[in-house]
């Protein structure tokens, strides 16, 4: 779940973030704020608000950090960004969305843990005008799946300021240069400055060497590079 903004700078945007209480019981709602922490070579994970650089930490308000829901209510959070005017590139923040009361209960070897609903909601400001993100190849290599199947992880890297959504796709050609196989993976963001990991699944290739193209497509411009590919 993620909201993007557009010529965020200097002025006031808002958003709305819709939620239901899908019980017959009121439920109890808390909404706080982290920061998605994003690498070339670490995890994906979460931390407080102004960990990075490009966090819209103070800048994101909401209108409530917590609320009763009656039985089946429905219920909009409200949102503000206002990013000064002088930023240029995206700057991001996560909105966490987290069930005050535990859905479950276990004990396990005397240990109470309660398991609870969160949601997190991605939201990224563009400040400044948009401009063609600069991708490039970070790292690639494959991995055997199963008898029948390879898999080749690329990580790309957005050498640019703003958040560059890609996709990744393969070509590839047997020793003749005939064209045999296609694969291609769902639309990713790429953050400033950090890398995407993405996995292509290449199925039912026979025994021997071949050829691959790998391209990246930001919907706007394509990079290729170009890959050996030796199955065993």
């Amino acid at each position: 779940m993620s909201h993007t903004h557009e010529n965020a700078g200097g002025v006031v945007v808002s958003g709305k973030i819709k939620v239901q209480n899908n019980g017959k019981k009121e439920a109890r709602i808390m909404i706080y704020h982290e920061d998605l922490m994003v690498s070339c070579d670490k995890p994906i994970d979460y931390a407080k608000v102004n960990s990075h650089d490009r966090s819209l930490g103070t800048w994101i308000k909401t209108n409530i950090d917590e609320k009763v829901l009656e039985g089946n209510e429905i219920y909009d959070i409200a949102y503000t960004i206002t990013l000064p005017k002088d930023l240029k590139g995206s700057y991001w923040s996560v909105i966490m969305i987290e069930g005050a009361d535990p859905i479950k209960e276990d004990v396990e070897n005397g240990v109470k843990i309660d398991s609870k609903v969160r949601y997190a909601i991605l939201v990224v400001a563009h400040a400044g005008t948009l401009e063609n993100p600069k991708i490039g190849f970070e790292q690639m290599k494959i991995v055997p799946k199963d008898s029948v199947s390879q898999t080749l992880h690329v990580k790309l890297k957005n050498n640019g300021i703003f958040v560059a959504p890609a996709k990744l796709s393969i070509e590839i050609y047997d020793a003749g240069g005939k064209k045999i196989k296609t694969a291609e993976t769902i639309l990713r963001r790429i953050y400033p400055e950090k890398c995407t990991e993405f996995e292509l699944v290449v199925k039912d290739l026979a025994k021997g060497k071949y050829e691959g193209v790998l391209i990246a497509d930001n919907g706007k411009d394509l990079y290729g590079a170009n890959i050996n590919l030796d199955i065993n």
